[in-house]
């Protein structure tokens, strides 16, 4: 399908499609979002990694108001019929679950605003954590922040932007240790924890995941960041030969962690440290619990906001 454009006096026609839960329920959609391979929206408190909080400088319709307790979840686009199927298919996920919605829940509305795609760019705050790293999205000028590594990445691009919890939560991690010989990054995405792995001081550095997409934009990155050497593969962390990882990180939602968690924790050395994040903070308890028996040695906790990472060393 073809994206149509349209200029009015110079403006941009864009399109906006609202969609509002409650609160409650944001981490399902942006986990049915995320199924749906749509990666490019802003999501009121949570930013699933892609987009950082609700631009106020957006043009807000007036219905924001009757829905001022539910969290708007905003993708733009130049394509109204592709927003059109976008909201077809939110709506057949919907009731296949049996989730409520309304006549409220999708809104598609019209902008036309030249400034629009300017205005998205400041939904995209640099993520500083501590003075050792700044995410930082490309129009920033990376010359105005003092973090010791710089780390450009384009918001939108895959999963892995530094803006979600999950994101900093692990960056914050790394920083406690000094960083091994060899990282494994499982389910990559854009690269950034694998970026800043060798940044970090990492000799050998390798990622993977199965999205064929990803491997393209994260050596991309790579490319960006002055960090070529990262090797990235599109193979199941199973078929992965080296099992001598003195570092192993897994951004992943828990359900699909779970899965790969008996090949992390055999590909770690002895002693090598795995660091889990990507788990609500409500499932600490029962992700510890799932953690025993699996020939590891649990070290910390970390909490920030709704989601936690958990530190395990290898025996």
């Amino acid at each position: 399908m073809e994206r149509e454009s349209f200029m009015t006096e110079n403006k941009v026609i864009c399109y906006e499609l609202g969609i509002f839960i409650a609160e409650e329920n944001k981490d399902l959609l942006a986990s049915i979002l995320g199924e749906l391979g749509i990666h490019d929206f802003v999501l009121g408190s949570l930013d699933c990694d892609i987009p950082a909080e609700y631009n106020p400088q957006m043009p807000k319709p007036d219905f924001y108001s009757e829905l001022a307790n539910d969290i708007p979840a905003i993708i733009y686009s130049e394509d109204k019929e592709y927003l059109e199927s976008v909201k077809s298919s939110l709506e057949h996920v919907f009731k296949a679950i049996n989730f409520k919605y309304n006549e409220k829940t999708f809104i598609i509305r019209e902008i036309a605003d030249q400034n629009w795609k300017e205005s998205w760019k400041a939904s995209f705050k640099p993520i500083l954590i501590t003075d050792q790293i700044a995410i930082l999205p490309p129009w920033e000028n990376i010359n105005e922040f003092n973090q010791l590594h710089k780390i450009v990445i384009n918001p939108g691009m895959a999963f892995g932007t530094g803006q979600h919890e999950t994101t900093r939560l692990c960056l914050e991690v790394m920083l406690n240790y000094k960083m091994p010989e060899s990282v494994l990054d499982v389910g990559t995405g854009s690269g950034i924890l694998a970026i800043a792995a060798k940044k970090l001081g990492a000799v050998h550095v390798l990622g993977n995941d199965l999205d064929p997409d990803c491997m393209r934009i994260a050596y991309e990155n790579a490319e960006v960041n002055g960090t070529p050497q990262i090797k990235f593969i599109n193979i199941p962390i199973e078929q992965i030969e080296d099992k001598n990882f003195g570092m192993i990180l897994a951004n992943i939602e828990s359900k699909p962690l779970k899965s790969v968690v008996p090949s992390i924790c055999d590909h770690a050395k002895k002693n090598g440290i795995i660091i889990l994040s990507g788990i609500l903070s409500i499932e600490i308890d029962e992700f510890k619990e799932f953690m025993q028996n699996k020939n590891v040695r649990f070290v910390l906790s970390k909490i920030m906001g709704d989601w936690c990472s958990l530190v395990y060393e290898k025996l």
